[in-house]
C-alpha cells in the first residue's frame, strides 16, 4: 500500500520508496523536495493513428493534430506528477543515445497553433467543415482526463471533433488488431536500455506495430544499423530513423512516464536510472 510506504518512511522505518502516492504527490515535493527522486522512465504515452484509415493517410492531418496538443499543459495541468511531455519517441536517459524531437517542438506556442490549423486547412479541414473522429481508449482515470484534455485541445485550437470512447484494455487492444479504430490511446514500455527497442516498434514486420506504420527507408535504417558494429554509426542511423519516423507522425507520442521514489539523505549510492532499478550491493547507510 502506496500511502502505508510513506507513513513508514516518515516515520524513519524506510529508507526509500517503491513509489510516490498519486493523492499526496503535491504536499511531498512542497515537503520533501530534497528527498524526491524524479527521473526518465523507459515508457512512452501515446495516441496511435490507424494508418489504414483514408482519413489519416493525410500527413497534414497527423501533424496538425500533433501540433495542437499542449503537451506541457498536459503535465502540468492535468498529470501533475511529475511526467515529461514527450516530443520525441524515445524517452530521455536512454544510455548513448540523444532522442530526435518534432521540429515544431521548439516553437511557441501561438506560432505551432497557427501552423496547425494552415495544415488542416490544406487538407481541406475547417471549422465549418470540421475533423470527426473517434478516440478510443481503455477505462482509467488518468486515461479519461488525458483523452478530455486532448480533445478539448484539438476542438479549442482546431475546431476538431473528437468523439470519445472509453472500453475495457482486452477490448481496446482487439478493436486495433482488427483495425476498428480510428485514433486509439496505447503505451510502449522499453524491453531494455537501448533506442532499438522503441524504434523497431514502427518497423513493417513488428508484430505489434499498432499503429501500421509501413516506410522501407525506415525499415532499412534499423536493418543497417541492426548489423553495425560501429556504436558511432549505429547511433546515427536510429537518430535518422526517429527523425523520419517523427516527421511522418504515424502517432503522438504524449509524454513520458517517471520513476518517482523518496531516498533518504543517509542512503548512499542511489542512483536514478531508465530501468529503475537499484542494486542492494551498491548501496550503504551513511
Amino acid at each position: 500500500d502506496e500511502n502505508a510506504e510513506l507513513r513508514a518512511y516518515r516515520a524513519g522505518e524506510l529508507h526509500c520508496t517503491y513509489v510516490v502516492p498519486r493523492g499526496q504527490f503535491d504536499w511531498i515535493r512542497e515537503n520533501l523536495a530534497a528527498e524526491l527522486h524524479i527521473s526518465p522512465q523507459l515508457s512512452t504515452y501515446y495516441f496511435g493513428f490507424n494508418l489504414d484509415r483514408a482519413l489519416f493517410k493525410d500527413g497534414r492531418v497527423r501533424q496538425a493534430l500533433s501540433m495542437a496538443v499542449d503537451r506541457d499543459r498536459l503535465v502540468e495541468s492535468v498529470l501533475r506528477l511529475g511526467e515529461m511531455p514527450a516530443w520525441s519517441w524515445v524517452p530521455p536517459g536512454v544510455l548513448d543515445y540523444s532522442p530526435q524531437s518534432f521540429s515544431y517542438a521548439g516553437l511557441p506556442a501561438g506560432e505551432r497553433l497557427e501552423k496547425a490549423r494552415g495544415l488542416l486547412a490544406e487538407a481541406g479541414y475547417t471549422r465549418e467543415r470540421p475533423l470527426k473522429f473517434e478516440l478510443r481508449y481503455n477505462t482509467g482515470e488518468v486515461h479519461n482526463k488525458v483523452a478530455v484534455a486532448v480533445a478539448s485541445m484539438w476542438k479549442e485550437s482546431l475546431g476538431v471533433e473528437a468523439t470519445l470512447a472509453a472500453v475495457e484494455f482486452q477490448s481496446l487492444f482487439a478493436d486495433v488488431e482488427r483495425r476498428d479504430v480510428d485514433v486509439f490511446r496505447f503505451s510502449w514500455v522499453g524491453d531494455y536500455n537501448d533506442p532499438y527497442t522503441f524504434l523497431q516498434y514502427l518497423k513493417s514486420n513488428f508484430g505489434i506495430n499498432l499503429p501500421g506504420y509501413r516506410n522501407s527507408a525506415y525499415d532499412a535504417l534499423l536493418e543497417e544499423a541492426a548489423r553495425q558494429t560501429e556504436p558511432a554509426r549505429r547511433r546515427v542511423l536510429l537518430q535518422q530513423a526517429e527523425a523520419l519516423m517523427l516527421a511522418e507522425h504515424p502517432l503522438i507520442p504524449l509524454y513520458f512516464y517517471t520513476n518517482k521514489h523518496l531516498v533518504k539523505p543517509q542512503l548512499r549510492g542511489w542512483y536514478d536510472n531508465v530501468m529503475n532499478v537499484v542494486y542492494s550491493q551498491d548501496l550503504s547507510l551513511a
